[in-house]
């Protein structure tokens, strides 16, 4: 089978949250089972062109967007790998830009790069059996499929559209746009940049694909249910036995405390006692007090609403004052950040904020005692089963695919891999963190608990053949 990936970001090239890393892994897992894939992108301004060189494989062509041409080239990854990757160069939309997402022509941006996708084809000259759109940026691709003559060659490629975060709908906000202005999905994609600042690409994805996925079972079940549906039950309801959810999966060969090059100390489950060793590393990198009996509480998250910052500052203080310490890496709301500033500038032995890198995204991995997910939402998580893999334990609360992933701790029978609660509460998030802490001080049930987390595995393997499955599916 040939299988295209069209997707906004791909890791090492470009990674804002976790379809980078997805976009790593998914499609070289399914090319092992033997199909043909590739995978296509636009060429970001912030990809390292030193770093990650790349090959021209077409000269200057013309896409036309109404009146407008638009000049474009293509590129291929260079580095040998398994999966071959092609870039859109579109410097104008693109390439002379720092920024992935966003912009008043944002939706401008990625019409342009979903139409380019057939531009491609044509330059390739190959099609494949199966388009797989992820997320609002490739959303229109189903849309432009429904839309041709059926005596196209491309008309028989089928679609399938994966929602890995609902709020995202395109460069407007879905709750922000007045009900006068929504996009109703089902009129033609329009041409004039003007009028595309309300275009709907998630619903137009979820509308016209053959087949619609979420990345856990209990997020499609969430999608489903009024309370938590994202404006989507009633569309996705006419999907009707064509909407899966399957989870995401990570890569053992990249997250792996053994080889992680960013460690001050490899370890593995059998040599777990050199895990304290970046505990004080992270410590000591931080400003913090370096002792092991502290437990030591961390994120390495996007920083926005949907993470529960709002629960966490709400029992931060009564989290320290049981002796906890608290660290924080990532980039996002900048409210959230000032906030962040100032716990720590009041607590600067306990608490500690810095911008993601990916050094201190790995360091806190292994660093922490207790790694936090309380989201509002969450339709897959990639942190908590990194986090296991680590050892180190996560909190979490009962949605999408933390609840597919994490099982609660039980002291009767000793199992359960982390810790979970249920209401959005900080209530109920202060319980779960002193419940937590208190296994802490039985240095033997933590041990064996993070012994268990380590032999956890949420590999690709199972989530690829379901992906391939759905593939099947598709086609019939």
């Amino acid at each position: 089978m040939k299988i295209l990936f069209v997707v906004s970001e791909v890791a090492p090239y470009v990674k804002t949250g976790g379809l980078g890393e997805v976009m790593n892994a998914l499609p070289k897992e399914i090319h092992r089972l033997g199909h043909e894939i590739a995978i296509f992108t636009p060429l970001h301004g912030k990809i390292d062109r030193q770093r990650h060189p790349l090959l021209s494989i077409s000269r200057s062509k013309i896409l036309r967007i109404g009146r407008r041409k638009i000049a474009h080239r293509f590129f291929a990854s260079l580095i040998s790998q398994e999966v071959p990757i092609y870039f859109f160069d579109q410097p104008e939309l693109f390439g002379a830009r720092d920024q992935v997402y966003g912009g008043e022509d944002g939706n401008y941006r990625y019409l342009v790069f979903n139409k380019a996708v057939f531009s491609l084809l044509e330059t390739l000259n190959w099609t494949p059996d199966i388009i797989h759109c992820h997320d609002w940026p490739a959303g229109l691709i189903p849309n432009y499929l429904a839309q041709m003559n059926r005596k196209s060659s491309w008309k028989k490629i089928k679609t399938v559209f994966t929602i890995h975060n609902p709020a995202f709908t395109g460069t407007a906000n879905a709750w922000q746009i007045a009900p006068e202005l929504k996009d109703d999905v089902e009129s033609p994609i329009p041409v004039d940049p003007k009028k595309l600042s309300y275009l709907n690409f998630l619903e137009r994805g979820i509308r016209f694909a053959d087949v619609v996925t979420t990345v856990s079972e209990l997020h499609a079940k969430e999608l489903l249910a009024p309370e938590t549906d994202h404006g989507l039950r009633e569309l996705l309801a006419t999907k009707k036995r064509h909407f899966y959810g399957i989870r995401n999966g990570i890569d053992y060969n990249l997250f792996n405390p053994r080889v992680d090059p960013n460690l001050p100390v490899n370890y593995d489950v059998g040599l777990l006692h050199r895990k304290n060793d970046n505990k004080r590393a992270l410590q000591h990198r931080l400003g913090l007090k370096i002792d092991d009996k502290i437990p030591l509480l961390g994120m390495n998250t996007r920083i926005s609403e949907q993470k529960g910052f709002d629960l966490i500052f709400e029992v931060l203080p009564k989290a320290l004052e049981l002796g906890a310490q608290f660290v924080v890496v990532g980039t996002g709301h900048g409210a959230y950040i000032e906030t962040l500033n100032a716990y720590a500038k009041k607590y600067p032995n306990q608490v500690a904020y810095r911008p993601y890198s990916e050094e201190l995204g790995s360091l806190v991995y292994a660093g922490v005692d207790l790694f936090l997910m309380p989201s509002r939402y969450e339709p897959s998580g990639l942190g908590q089963m990194v986090s296991l893999r680590y050892g180190s334990i996560p909190l979490v609360r009962r949605t999408g695919g933390l609840a597919n992933t994490i099982t609660d701790y039980n002291s009767k029978t000793d199992t359960g891999n982390g810790f979970v609660f249920d209401s959005y509460t900080g209530d109920e998030l202060l319980t779960t963190i002193k419940r937590a802490l208190k296994v802490f001080r039985s240095k033997k049930r933590w041990w064996e608990l993070m012994r268990r987390a380590m032999d956890t595995s949420y590999s690709w393997e199972l989530p690829a053949k379901r992906y391939l499955r759905i593939y099947q599916l598709a086609t019939r």
